[in-house]
């Protein structure tokens, strides 16, 4: 009985200010903090957590930072921490409307790896998409959001239904960013495929 009341709460963990969750992620433990922490711990680039609190700068969240962005400074800190997040959940299946471990939709990823570094963003990536900065293409850099139309039926804003967060940038003809694919789940895929540059409609900055 103990054991299923455990599981049951750890369902719910994203709700809940509760103690830091580990889940297991490709053959690994991944340590999560619970989101909106400042101190929380730094991920090395590799997505494993290090336990050496003094190796990153103590970053002040506010309840500003839940409605505006850029109320959390850009630094490799803060990037990185994003970037791995989204990327320790490589692989888990794509859920419409899901937000946790068990299954996500591509504005769920988004929103859950920037509510650990203290932003709260809107649910869906329409919505998400006029929040933050408009930027060109070529500006892009790790952490900015990518917005696409996968209907191919145009280029407005209001045809947006789906978002990834950029995780690399090499060159003008790679630019790697990670998503929830409805069919292939959690993935890391280039902006310069032939299919993402048919449905991509615009760039945002959300950290400056």
């Amino acid at each position: 009985m103990l054991s299923i009341l455990l599981s049951s709460c750890e369902l719910f963990r994203t709700t809940t200010r509760s103690a830091p969750a580990t889940r297991q992620t490709a053959g690994r433990a991944v340590h999560r903090p619970a989101a909106g922490n400042a101190g929380h711990v730094a991920r090395s680039a590799g997505g494993t957590a290090s336990s050496n609190m003094a190796s990153r700068p103590y970053i002040p969240m506010t309840k500003k930072a839940e409605y505006n962005p850029k109320a959390v400074r850009y630094n490799n800190y803060v990037v990185n921490d994003l970037i791995n997040t989204a990327k320790s959940y490589g692989g888990t299946n794509y859920r419409t409307g899901g937000g946790t471990s068990v299954g996500l939709d591509c504005s769920g990823l988004v929103q859950v790896s920037f509510k650990q570094i203290g932003l709260k963003l809107p649910r869906t990536a329409s919505e998400q998409a006029v929040v933050g900065q408009t930027i060109h293409v070529n500006d892009l850099r790790p952490g900015d959001l990518v917005f696409f139309n996968t209907d191919f039926k145009g280029k407005s804003i209001s045809k947006i239904n789906h978002t990834g967060i950029v995780t690399h940038v090499n060159g003008d003809q790679e630019v790697m960013f990670i998503h929830a694919s409805s069919s292939r789940g959690v993935i890391e895929d280039n902006l310069y495929a032939d299919y993402w540059q048919r449905g991509f409609i615009k760039a945002t900055r959300l950290l400056d």
